[in-house]
């Protein structure tokens, strides 16, 4: 059977112990008058606190080779996770920190790595096109969202709305067809537990703060659907053609009183309340995708990807205070989990930049990182992707 605990078992403890002994290791006094018993104990303690001195890591998912490991305290790349054929895009860490779990768009999967050993755990078939990929709230499960009949990139510029219409119409007929599905993951046994349909082009998902809902952004529907966990039923659709168009990432705030909606096309964030009514909406700048707090939630950042611009935003106002420089396709950036630095992944820059959270500057360029998609860390942290 699997051991899940991350420790080894008592009886292997209790033979290295004994093996120790035997070609002449000198044990500590207390192993020695008390024998092999507390001997165990110590080394279970010692192995805990090994595991709790680890350092913080960021985890990026690289499209063209598998994962890239970052350490964050020497901020530098660590360890490499191949991946061959599998352009893995979404990306979080089970909350137990043993595994690293990626959507992967080529090979129309979800990869488990052993997140210490980096050994490809297994792979769970979901279909075409899974993107992105959010936790539960308790950590039992996970959610993929994959596009069956999504196809080509979003409008490059402002449409006629003749091109409008007929884009529209073209994509309700295929949504008809193959809508997008949302599959839930359960992380004890590795299966699919439950699909929800959706509509084309799901793209952000979010659990709302009592952790009984899940939310999706619907690219090329424009609107945001929820649906309820314990039945799997939609309960609401809101319409966001009103506030502008081409909806990509959706945010619950950390006291979960607002979400945040990034709207691609249109250049604008909305504000919803908890009950998902409208309250604002934040110009930015070009494309805006990837929207996460900041650890204290004063304020929020937006990754404007086509403006090549990471901009913050005081939440209480709603105005710009500060935009740090990115690199192209910036999509989705993390903290550190100690709050003290941003790291952005920029795919079409191959790298990642790293930024003071105080005074926004740039304080180092991770490169030679060939298509970076998603960016998240073990201990969660704030981030597009992820929530402590």
């Amino acid at each position: 059977m699997e051991d899940r605990t991350g420790l080894l078992s008592l009886p292997v403890l209790l033979g290295k112990t004994m093996l120790m002994r035997k070609v002449g290791v000198v044990l500590p006094g207390a192993w020695r008058r008390c024998g092999p018993v507390i001997a165990v104990f110590t080394i279970i303690a010692w192995l805990v606190t090994a595991n709790q001195g680890e350092a913080a890591t960021a985890y990026v998912s690289v499209e063209s080779v598998g994962v890239v490991a970052i350490n964050l305290e020497k901020m530098a790349i660590t360890r490499r996770f191949a991946l061959r054929k599998s352009g893995p895009r979404g990306i979080g860490i089970t909350r137990d920190g043993r595994y690293v779990v990626t959507a992967d768009k080529e090979s129309q999967d979800v990869a488990v790595i052993d997140r210490k050993s980096g050994h490809l755990v297994r792979r769970i078939p979901i279909g075409p096109k899974p993107e992105f990929l959010k936790f539960s709230l308790d950590g039992r499960h996970f959610f993929v969202a994959h596009e069956p009949a999504s196809e080509g990139p979003p409008p490059k510029g402002p449409q006629t709305e003749a091109e409008k219409k007929a884009q529209k119409k073209a994509q309700e007929e295929a949504a008809e067809k193959t809508p997008a599905q949302i599959v839930e993951i359960d992380v004890a046994s590795w299966q699919v537990v439950r699909t929800f349909s959706a509509s084309l082009d799901t793209e952000g998902i979010e659990i709302s703060a009592d952790g009984k809902k899940l939310l999706c952004a619907n690219e090329s529907e424009d609107s945001l659907r929820v649906y309820d966990l314990e039945t799997g039923g939609e309960v609401r659709r809101v319409d966001l053609r009103p506030y502008g168009s081409r909806p990509r990432g959706v945010k619950r705030s950390p006291d979960g009183s607002e979400y945040l909606v990034s709207l691609e096309s249109s250049g604008n964030v909305i504000v919803l309340d908890k009950d998902l009514n409208f309250l604002a909406s934040v110009p930015t700048a070009a494309g805006p995708y990837g929207i996460s707090f900041d650890p204290e939630g004063k304020h929020f950042l937006v990754a404007a990807s086509r403006a090549e611009k990471l901009q913050v935003f005081d939440t209480r106002s709603r105005k710009l205070v500060k935009e740090m420089k990115v690199g192209k396709r910036c999509w989705h950036f993390t903290f550190t989990p100690d709050g003290e630095r941003i790291l952005a992944a920029c795919g079409r820059s191959n790298e990642v930049l790293v930024f003071d959270a105080k005074s926004y500057r740039l304080v180092k360029v991770l490169g030679g990182i060939p298509l970076p998609w998603g960016i998240a860390t073990y201990p969660r942290a704030y981030g597009s992707l992820d929530f402590p």
